[in-house]
């Protein structure tokens, strides 16, 4: 099997630090990725430096990796690894300016989507939390498997319904809709994030597929949809 690393950087908006996270296990076929949420810039232009998010990118990454080692190849490990994560992101975070002063700022606290692939033999295990995702390409060029979009769905909800520039509406976006489930006229809203508290583990989308040789794995940010898309 081989693998390669492919990275771009932000050109959009450079003045973002970095705050994707990349790890892969050398001893287990295992393979990590973390997307550090964007924080709102402060005083009032200032982005934080250095970046919550990307700390919690980095601890989620290693913490997946170094739990993994070892365990029963199963979903459910996989599931355990992230709320290893989740609570070293916990501890992380209550040392923060950021998370002290989250009830004024926004909620605008270290917090990552990711995504993981444990590879044993001809069998692939997964573990997502969107909008990082995983695909597998086989002859037939399809990607599989299908995954939900919760942050998309539930994205589209608060646009048609709020002021993203409205320090309120990121607020309930962060704090009441991420790790929660909110019903608005019988519809259910709601997105996982790993930024230390409970609630994460019900938008966590775990599953397995077979492999076959020639298979193309993809472990990913939403960055990389576009080229996905690109034939």
């Amino acid at each position: 099997m081989k693998h390669v690393l492919y990275h771009e950087n932000n050109l959009k908006h450079p003045y973002i630090p970095q705050e994707d996270s990349y790890l892969h296990s050398t001893k287990e076929c295992v393979y990590v990725v973390a997307d550090g949420v964007t924080h709102d810039s402060t005083d009032p232009t200032l982005y934080p430096m250095p970046s919550d998010s990307f700390e919690v990118a980095r601890i989620v990454c290693s913490e997946v990796i170094k739990y993994l080692e070892g365990k029963e190849f199963t979903t459910a490990s996989i599931r355990s690894a992230y709320l290893e994560a989740n609570k070293k992101v916990a501890e992380y975070n209550l040392h923060s300016p950021l998370y002290a002063g989250r009830k004024s700022n926004g909620f605008t606290i270290g917090a990552v989507a990711t995504s993981v692939v444990w590879i044993k033999d001809n069998k692939l295990l997964y573990g997502v939390l969107d909008d990082c995702f995983i695909s597998v390409f086989g002859e037939d060029l399809i990607d599989q498997p299908m995954l939900k979009s919760y942050v998309e769905i539930s994205a589209k909800y608060l646009d048609g319904n709020f002021d993203w520039g409205k320090i309120e509406t990121r607020r309930h976006w962060r704090e009441d809709i991420r790790n929660h489930k909110i019903v608005v006229d019988g519809k259910e809203y709601g997105y996982g994030i790993i930024d230390g508290r409970e609630g994460f583990e019900q938008y966590l989308q775990l599953g397995e597929a077979d492999l076959n040789k020639g298979d193309l794995v993809c472990v990913y940010t939403d960055g990389f949809i576009k080229m996905l898309q690109n034939k």
